[in-house]
């Protein structure tokens, strides 16, 4: 293989979830199988970047934390490939997927985050079985159709799985409000914020 494909590379703070607050490299491929309506992400389009350029960038920092997303990272083709760079250079990869594609066993933190608007018809905020036993955290985007009952699927999560609750950002204050309300009858639930948007960096 030539070069990857990426749609953006670069060194942030991880902004939400359990290693929030951490210094990561952030490797966002490109491609998704699902179309939310509030999607952030530019994610139909990339750059061609060569091995050796992925990896004098991925190295120009001291820590190895590294965040997968996209997009879909778990359907990309060069995911193997770049998942081996990163190991080669001692990275703790941890990956953010929509849950609807087996994860790989490379990876070591999965949060896998279910969602309801599938392209391709899949019954919403479906999950291949396999992922079930692979996610180390389950994070839900809490906006206003959001169907509180699919949470029931979790109550028997393993004590050491986080489960977390991130308000959908167009209408924070009325979906922190219902996430509240539900953390108060199921304690084991997280509010997650996306502390990134209010400091203002990537």
């Amino acid at each position: 293989m030539s070069s990857l494909q990426i749609n953006d590379l670069f060194w942030t703070l991880q902004g939400e979830g359990h290693f929030s607050g951490r210094r990561a490299l952030f490797v966002r491929l490109p491609f998704c199988n699902y179309d939310c309506p509030w999607c952030d992400t530019e994610y139909n389009s990339y750059n061609e970047w060569t091995v050796d350029d992925f990896t004098a960038f991925a190295t120009q920092e001291p820590s190895r934390f590294a965040v997968i997303t996209g997009g879909e990272p778990i359907a990309h083709k060069h995911l193997s490939r770049i998942l081996d760079l990163l190991k080669a250079q001692g990275f703790f990869i941890a990956c953010e997927t929509n849950g609807s594609v087996p994860v790989p066993e490379t990876i070591d933190f999965v949060t896998t985050s279910p969602k309801a608007y599938t392209k391709n018809k899949k019954e919403p905020y479906f999950v291949a079985p396999e992922n079930f036993q692979r996610t180390s955290e389950w994070k839900y985007v809490v906006d206003s159709s959001f169907d509180f009952s699919i949470l029931e699927r979790h109550q028997n999560a393993p004590e050491n799985t986080f489960l977390s609750l991130s308000p959908e950002y167009g209408d924070m204050q009325n979906n922190v409000n219902e996430i509240m309300e539900y953390i108060k009858k199921n304690p084991r639930w997280r509010l997650s914020l996306q502390t990134h948007k209010w400091i203002n960096i990537p």
